[in-house]
C-alpha cells in the first residue's frame, strides 16, 4: 500500500565502471516521485525506458528491457539487496546511456533475473552508484531535478552545509548527529523515509530514554528488496526529539528499525533541502530550502497496522503492539471499508495506494489465524 511497506533495491559489494569525457561536462535532468522513488526517462541503445534514481544501488537493466536494447549477458555474479537477500544477476555493458540529453559510454551495469521485483514494477532498470560517483551529484528537491556534472560551477554550494564523507568505496556514507550520538548513514535515494535507524544502532541507544523513546514494537514485515519481501523480523519504532544533518536540527524524528547493515536516509530528505554529493572531494551538502534556525519538524504518524502485499492478496505486514484488535502479522484483508477485495494488482496498490484507508480511522476486515473466522477492527495512523 501506499507509503506502507517500504521499497529499497540497495546492492552492496560490486564495482562497475563506465567512460566519460575529459573535459568539463554536464548532465541535468527532471525526475518524478512515485511512492518515494525518483524516476527519469533513459534510453539504451536507442530503447527508452523508465529507471530509478538510487544511489545505494549500482546501474542495472532488467532481463526484460536488456533483450529489447539488444545487450548480451556477461559474467554472472551474487549480490545482496537491502534486506541481506541473495540476488543472482549478470554483468553486463551498455554500449550507451542516454540521459538528459548526454550520452554516458561503455557503462557496465547488472542484468537482473528474469521476472525480478524491480521488473514486476513496471522499472526497466537503475541509474546507480558506479555512474554517479564518477562526478558530483545534486538532486534539486524544490524543482525535481538531477544533476550530475563534473564542475561545481553554478551548483549553489554553500560551504557551511557540508559534511566529509566517511570513506566507502561504493555507498555514500553520512555521518549525522541522533539524538547525543553520532550514526553513520547511508544515503539511499532508492529508501523513502527520512530516516532507517538500523537494529545494530538501536542496540547501541535503546537504553538512553531520554534522547530515543520507543513508541511502538512488533513482529512482521515491511521491507521489500530487490529479492522480494523481507522475513518476518522484530522492529521498533522510536521518536528522537533532536537530530542533526550537519548544523540543520531537526526535531520529531520518527523511525522505524530495520535489518539492514548500515542505518539510512532516503528520498525524504529532498522535501526539505538540496543535496548535492561531491565524490572527488568526499563531501555531502545538505542545503534547507529556507534558511532558519528553528529546528525542523520531521514527524511521521504510522498505521497502527501497516497492510502490505504478498502474492495477488493484501495482507498485515506488521501489527504494531499499540494496536486494538487480535489481529496477527501475516492475516489476509479482504475488506477495506465496505470494499471487498479479493485479488491485488501490486504496481497499482504501491504507487497509487488504496482510497478506502483513511488516517483517522479505517475499519478492515480480516480472516483471522486465531480463529479462522472473519473479524472487524479499526486501524488508524498515530
Amino acid at each position: 500500500m501506499n507509503n506502507n511497506i517500504r521499497y529499497s533495491f540497495f546492492f552492496v559489494l560490486l564495482c562497475l565502471f563506465v567512460t566519460l569525457p575529459a573535459h568539463a561536462w554536464r548532465m541535468v535532468t527532471s525526475y518524478g516521485m512515485e511512492n518515494g522513488k525518483m524516476l527519469v526517462r533513459a534510453s539504451v541503445n536507442g530503447v527508452e525506458g523508465r529507471f530509478l534514481l538510487d544511489t545505494g544501488a549500482p546501474c542495472s537493466i532488467t532481463h526484460t528491457f536488456a533483450q529489447r536494447a539488444g545487450i548480451q549477458g556477461g559474467q554472472t555474479t551474487q549480490v545482496y539487496d537491502s534486506n541481506g537477500s541473495i540476488v543472482r544477476t549478470t554483468i553486463v555493458n551498455l554500449p550507451d546511456l542516454k540521459l538528459g540529453g548526454f550520452t554516458f559510454t561503455r557503462l557496465q551495469a547488472m542484468q537482473l533475473p528474469e521476472g525480478n521485483m524491480v521488473e514486476q514494477f513496471g522499472v526497466d532498470g537503475i541509474v546507480g552508484y558506479n555512474l554517479m560517483r564518477q562526478g558530483i551529484v545534486k538532486f534539486d528537491g524544490r524543482n525535481r531535478q538531477f544533476i550530475l556534472t563534473n564542475d561545481t560551477t553554478g551548483l549553489g554550494i554553500n560551504v557551511n552545509y557540508g559534511i566529509l564523507l566517511a570513506d566507502d568505496p561504493y555507498s555514500t556514507m553520512v555521518p549525522i548527529r541522533v539524538g547525543n550520538t553520532i550514526d553513520t548513514v547511508m544515503f539511499d535515494t532508492g529508501a523513502l523515509d527520512f530516516y532507517e535507524m538500523s537494529n545494530r544502532f538501536y542496540a547501541r541507544v535503546q537504553a538512553d530514554t531520554t534522547h530515543f523513546r520507543r513508541l511502538a514494537s512488533g513482529k512482521g514485515i515491511l521491507s521489500m528488496g530487490a529479492a522480494g519481501l523481507e522475513a518476518a523480523s522484530v522492529k521498533h519504532r522510536v521518536l528522537i526529539p533532536k537530530s542533526y544533518i550537519g548544523n540543520i536540527n531537526f526535531s520529531n524524528l520518527t523511525t522505524i528499525t530495520t535489518d539492514a547493515i548500515d542505518s539510512r536516509i532516503g528520498s525524504n530528505v529532498l522535501l526539505h533541502g538540496d543535496v548535492i554529493i561531491d565524490y572527488r572531494e568526499k563531501m555531502f551538502f545538505f542545503q534547507p530550502f529556507e534558511d532558519t534556525t528553528e529546528p525542523i519538524n520531521v514527524y511521521q504518524p504510522e498505521w497502527d497496522v501497516v497492510i502490505t502485499v504478498m502474492g495477488n492478496q493484501l495482507v498485515a505486514g506488521m501489527v504494531w503492539d499499540n494496536a486494538k484488535g487480535d489481529i496477527r502479522s501475516g492475516d489476509r484483508v479482504v475488506a477495506i471499508g465496505s470494499e471487498r477485495i479479493d485479488h491485488v494488482d501490486m504496481v497499482q496498490a504501491t504507487t497509487q495506494g488504496w482510497a478506502g484507508l483513511k488516517p483517522e480511522g479505517t475499519q478492515i476486515t480480516y480472516l483471522s489465524s486465531k480463529t479462522g473466522k472473519e473479524e472487524t477492527m479499526t486501524i488508524s495512523m498515530k
